[in-house]
């Protein structure tokens, strides 16, 4: 199968995601997409949700602290911060999460 031109491939921004939890909470990569996933689909409804499509690709928790990063289509940027800011749990530990930048690259 070929892959698609480079102007008819989706764009991507990446934004870094700051967590906070108990310290003795456990999280994992699962309970926060999934989390992620929930509140974009209960602010943005289905075909929002669709089009944000999140996507968590990196994900590090340690000691009550970590960072993710969330993939977002190019345009969807300021509705997954919205949806985002509604995070309040992660899996049954409450957690807060803060946008911290956003990037075009993985790397920046």
């Amino acid at each position: 199968m070929k892959h698609l031109p480079k102007h008819l491939r989706p764009r991507w921004r990446y934004l870094v995601v700051g967590l906070e939890s108990w310290p003795t909470a456990d999280l994992s990569r699962g309970p926060f997409q999934r989390a992620v996933w929930y509140a974009a689909q209960n602010l943005l409804g289905d075909p929002g949700s669709a089009d944000a499509d999140l996507t968590v690709v990196r994900f590090r928790f340690a000691a009550g602290t970590g960072a993710a990063v969330v993939r977002v289509r190019r345009g969807e940027v300021e509705r997954a911060r919205a949806a985002l800011a509604c995070v309040d749990a992660i899996g049954d530990h409450p957690g807060g999460v803060r946008v911290r930048g956003v990037s075009g690259t993985i790397r920046a």
